[in-house]
């Protein structure tokens, strides 16, 4: 994996991750924002996969693991 590579996939995560802030945002601003919400659990879900890609990419980064070209 090339640091450009790395930075490009960080971008996108971090795009990612301020959509759902302000989807998490406006179920807080709602009192939606709890566990048994299931709005608010399927956000919570896709901010833990962005949290496992990201690692995922840090660990390939480090090991300088390259993806296949596709």
């Amino acid at each position: 994996m090339t640091l450009e590579e790395y930075n490009d996939a960080v971008k996108k995560i971090v795009a990612e991750q301020q959509k759902i802030a302000q989807s998490t945002a406006q179920l807080a601003m709602s009192g939606q924002a709890n566990p048994t919400s299931a709005e608010f659990t399927k956000i919570m879900t896709s901010q833990w996969a962005l949290k496992r890609h990201m690692a995922k990419l840090n660990t390939d980064l480090m090991m300088g693991i390259m993806p296949p070209k596709k």
